[in-house]
């Protein structure tokens, strides 16, 4: 019996040698290696969308544009942000509609210390009223949307995007490489919760804005030339028509037309069959071509 508490006696001396020696070890040889890792997973990066390029006709009229909302945000801790807190939340209170009091309560209540969000969706309007403030530690985070300002005109050969903005259909899927642009990134850093402890003054990289697209198309000719088929399917009773316009010289296509058709600002709203481009999925058969052997 005394032989046995001399070991659980000699067990419970060394223990804490061992747990000593442990940490010695991770203090020593595991330290470096650790905090960075530790870094690592604290430093992260906020995504900074390009905007994607537009798409004009030939007379340069803009058929496709990305419209930005900004979602904006405070991060407190910023230098001088204290002095001119009071006076920014009624500002901003008065420029959105919201209570001062709800947008202090949240800043008070924030979970992160240095960022807390508190309006969605500003249009360009008020982004630049809040620019005009110079607030310091105010944050502009850019969400973009594809807007086609005609409407159903040239639909099918514009196509359309997705949610997250890229090209499905038409020229949007065909150039979308060149549209998109490269998007930049903000570093930032998270607390072991993952939830963003600050994103003023971190490095940034400038996103690249896509290109803009020049079609031959004239918007003009184009709404002729939808308008025609439409009545001719109309008169004939046809289910879909679609009609091409060039020029006979150089090729270049001038109006693209196909009835039924949608509208690229919303197109789940309309059945598959009539977001089909019948001018370039179809084979049909040519009628009379030495037409356009005698209009050369």
């Amino acid at each position: 019996m005394l032989a046995r508490m001399y070991v659980v006696l000699t067990l419970l001396s060394i223990l804490p040698v061992l747990v000593t020696l442990q940490v010695v070890r991770i203090h020593l040889y595991d330290g470096v290696e650790l905090r960075k890792q530790g870094e690592h997973q604290a430093n992260s990066a906020v995504v900074l969308p390009a905007v994607r390029g537009s798409i004009v006709d030939a007379e340069g009229r803009t058929l496709a544009v990305n419209t930005a909302r900004y979602d904006l945000a405070v991060d407190p801790t910023v230098l001088n942000f204290a002095d001119k807190q009071h006076a920014f939340v009624s500002r901003l209170a008065r420029l959105t509609g919201s209570a001062a009091g709800a947008l202090q309560g949240r800043i008070n209540r924030r979970q992160s210390p240095k960022y807390v969000q508190l309006a969605r969706g500003l249009n360009e309007r008020q982004k630049l009223e809040v620019e005009s403030w110079d607030v310091p530690g105010v944050i502009l985070e850019p969400e973009f949307a594809r807007r086609y300002n005609y409407g159903k005109t040239l639909a099918h050969l514009l196509g359309h995007v997705n949610a997250d903005g890229e090209g499905i259909a038409g020229l949007e899927l065909r150039y979308n490489d060149v549209l998109r642009g490269s998007p930049g990134r903000r570093a930032v850093k998270r607390d072991r919760r993952g939830i963003m402890k600050s994103s003023v003054g971190g490095s940034v990289i400038d996103p690249q804005d896509g290109e803009t697209l020049v079609l031959t198309i004239d918007l003009i000719r184009q709404t002729i030339v939808e308008e025609e088929l439409k009545a001719g399917l109309k008169e004939s009773g046809a289910n879909w028509g679609t009609a091409i316009a060039m020029n006979p010289y150089t090729g270049a296509v001038l109006a693209m037309a196909n009835y039924p058709t949608y509208d690229p600002n919303v197109p789940g709203r309309f059945p598959t069959e009539a977001r089909r481009n019948h001018a370039i999925t179809d084979r049909i058969e040519p009628g009379s071509t030495f037409k356009l052997v005698a209009a050369v």
